[in-house]
């Protein structure tokens, strides 16, 4: 489908309807001078190469790095563009990192990852080898290379002979086995106090797949977490009535960072309690955002309120 560059698909928002056409021909420019045929689905911000083999990931979001470019001066985007591009396509001997051998297992074995997508990522590849991540996201299988990481086909899973599940407890140790990311106390509002996971622009959202290991043991009503994109991870141990207005003030935050991205993740706070997220619904109407906790969330705080009138 051809679409003018005056109308912009919603991945592209923010680029304005000129810079949303300089973009997309930086991106084209980029792959013709490489001699690298591409189809691109400017609806879905989604770029097919004519790389594809059974065996490789050769579909590209553009989301990302549209936000990139957003949060950039434009006379910089011909080398946001290149530079982004140039790491996925990184050489090695004469190889593509698309093309890296990975017909013995144990080659690869350190190099795999678990790391949560986007629902969408599903667009790029009916390939990938995924479970459920937290509502709206997938954990998915990843090589972590040098340079750019790239998820796993089910055909090269396939090809090793080992259960999924297996293969997701080795890809979440060896994450787990690169080392805790730094955790900083952010107090957003008077006597609300949120950690902050950061340190790492691929992984640090995947870390909330074992939040076991940055949230205190004395947490009998769970905390609040918050994955608004790749790099961050949003935390507030519930305690006391202040997880009321720490609720309305994550969603602020979360809605602003999914939206800024880049790397955006996902747009919810979760009730995170009993090795379970639960999604906290919300809507926004107009300028107000209306928070609609479940009755299980909403007896908590109920408590947690009860509690405070009786100290």
């Amino acid at each position: 489908m051809t679409r003018s560059s005056s109308s912009q698909p919603d991945w592209a928002q923010g680029l304005g309807p000129s810079g949303y056409g300089i973009f997309v021909g930086l991106v084209r420019a980029y792959f013709e001078a490489r001699g690298i045929g591409i189809d691109f689905d400017v609806d879905s911000g989604v770029i097919r190469t004519d790389l594809a083999e059974p065996a490789t990931q050769s579909a590209f979001g553009l989301l990302n790095l549209a936000q990139v470019c957003r949060q950039a001066d434009r006379d910089a985007w011909r080398d946001v563009v290149r530079a982004h591009f140039d790491t996925v396509f990184a050489v090695s001997g004469g190889e593509s990192v698309l093309r890296v051998d990975v017909h013995h297992f144990e080659t690869c074995r350190d190099m795999l990852r678990a790391r949560l997508y986007p629902l969408d990522i599903t667009r790029q590849s009916d390939e990938l080898v995924c479970r459920p991540g937290p509502p709206g996201t997938l954990e998915v299988l990843v090589l972590d290379l040098p340079t750019s990481v790239r998820t796993v086909s089910r055909h090269e899973a396939n090809a090793w002979r080992i259960p999924d599940d297996a293969l997701f407890e080795i890809a979440r140790g060896n994450l787990i086995q690169a080392g805790a990311l730094p955790v900083t106390a952010v107090e957003i509002e008077r006597g609300v106090q949120l950690k902050v996971i950061m340190g790492d622009p691929y992984y640090a959202a995947s870390h909330a797949l074992f939040l076991d290991r940055y949230l205190a043991c004395d947490l009998p009503h769970g905390a609040l977490v918050a994955i608004p994109k790749r790099d961050v991870v949003l935390l507030h141990e519930i305690r006391t009535v202040a997880a009321v207005e720490a609720v309305t003030a994550m969603l602020r935050i979360t809605i602003g960072m999914h939206r800024d991205g880049p790397g955006s993740l996902s747009q919810a706070v979760y009730w995170a309690h009993d090795a379970v997220f639960d999604e906290l619904p919300y809507r926004i109407e107009g300028e107000t955002l209306r928070f609609t906790p479940p009755d299980t969330f909403l007896a908590v705080l109920e408590s947690l309120t009860r509690g405070a009138q009786w100290s």
